[in-house]
């Protein structure tokens, strides 16, 4: 009866007006971004690259299942949807997912972190020739193992969640044994903490580099830079999140755990639709390959000479850019 006195509340307007449109928007974005990837895989044969491939499955399955478990969260008259999960193998699925997405995006943001730091500080290191020129397969078993192992781990060895009300926030949501949460919240935390660390050290390491050289040396890479470096700040942000779940979690403050939560969209919608438009805004080449004649007009950074943008579009006219619909 008290969850159903809000019937008409939006309890957070901002996802059905800017989250939901803006990854509407994205997830074609990313698609076509995925599939320009594929078909030119020897311009696009570096680990930066790669990994933008294999992070997008977590980015994408992320925020797709997300629409799935969590918006009717806000909605009342889907509460009986949610309940009517318990018992099933949904409620356990999801929480598993979410985790193991995390940390598969945390994993993927600091590989590349490593890949940058050894190909700018130790470019005649074979290793690091040969850490960059990896097949996607071998990116896939690089990256995989260890986010799977963190789901596969919450489905098959933790008591199982469930959707129930919490007077507390005036609201359904998902409810999951309080040791459970701390364990998960221990190594997500760890992780992002680790992680974060390293890629810290890559970066001040490529910084300290990369500002003895000319602009002019570095525009050819000015996206990659631009991109890998902007997802380490997401990264540093998402290990701000865990470190407060990890805390409530920690001194059994459960209202503000489940409070702190329901901002979490914040943080993983920006880990996961950042990579397309930081690709589309700082690369002229990948703007002509997504959008076509257009996009060479258009200058969001300078970091591309007209001479390129030229190249750019004789080589898309050459190329068949239509996709088959069954592709999206």
């Amino acid at each position: 009866a008290e969850a159903s006195s809000d019937s008409g509340m939006v309890l957070r307007p901002q996802i059905y007006f800017f989250f939901i449109p803006l990854t509407a928007i994205t997830l074609v974005f990313y698609t076509r971004i995925l599939y320009v990837l594929w078909r030119r895989k020897n311009d696009y044969n570096s680990l930066f690259y790669k990994l933008i491939q294999t992070q997008a499955f977590f980015d994408i399955s992320y925020v797709l299942l997300f629409m799935v478990y969590d918006v009717p969260q806000d909605w009342p008259s889907l509460y009986p949807f949610l309940i009517g999960m318990n018992g099933t193998i949904w409620p356990q699925f999801f929480y598993g997912h979410v985790y193991g997405c995390c940390n598969g995006q945390i994993l993927g943001v600091t590989l590349n972190s490593v890949s940058r730091m050894l190909l700018v500080c130790y470019p005649g290191w074979r290793a690091a020739k040969t850490f960059d020129s990896l097949a996607l397969p071998l990116v896939v078993l690089l990256h995989f193992p260890f986010p799977l192992a963190v789901g596969l781990f919450i489905y098959f060895g933790e008591g199982h969640s469930t959707f129930e009300y919490i007077p507390g926030i005036g609201k359904v949501t998902r409810v999951t044994p309080l040791e459970a949460v701390q364990i998960n919240s221990d190594i997500t935390a760890a992780a992002a903490v680790i992680g974060a660390l390293i890629s810290s050290y890559c970066y001040i390491r490529v910084f300290l580099v990369l500002r003895k050289r000319p602009f002019r040396s570095l525009r050819k890479e000015a996206s990659v830079y631009i991109t890998s470096f902007i997802m380490f700040l997401s990264l540093c942000a998402m290990t701000v999140y865990y470190f407060f779940n990890w805390f409530y979690s920690m001194t059994n403050v459960l209202d503000y755990m489940y409070a702190w939560r329901t901002n979490y969209h914040y943080f993983s919608f920006t880990m996961s639709l950042l990579n397309p438009w930081c690709l589309i805004l700082t690369s002229l080449k990948m703007r002509v390959a997504v959008f076509g004649k257009v996009a060479s007009k258009i200058r969001f950074f300078v970091l591309s000479s007209n001479q390129e943008a030229t190249m750019e579009v004789k080589r898309s006219r050459k190329e068949t850019t239509t996709i088959n619909p069954s592709v999206f």
